[in-house]
């Protein structure tokens, strides 16, 4: 076989552990971000957070996940 052959391969190989690299990065911000919500939402020391505070946290969390799931191609 030749050896251009070869390095092709490597490279799609390549291109392709780092593609699964990045979704389960970007699976894991969603996963934490949801949590994070869940937390704001329903936990008691995360209703005492005072209200501005917890609600920024809450649209932020709500942004980060809806931009995380856009990045996944998970449907809303």
């Amino acid at each position: 076989m030749s050896r251009a052959f070869v390095k092709e391969d490597d490279e799609e190989i390549s291109s392709f552990r780092d593609d699964e690299k990045h979704s389960k990065k970007a699976l894991d911000w969603l996963r934490l971000q949801e949590k994070k919500l869940d937390f704001l939402l329903n936990d008691p020391k995360g209703l005492a957070i005072e209200s501005a505070k917890r609600e920024k946290w809450i649209e932020e969390a709500k942004a980060a996940i809806a931009s995380a799931k856009a990045e996944l191609g998970i449907e809303q």
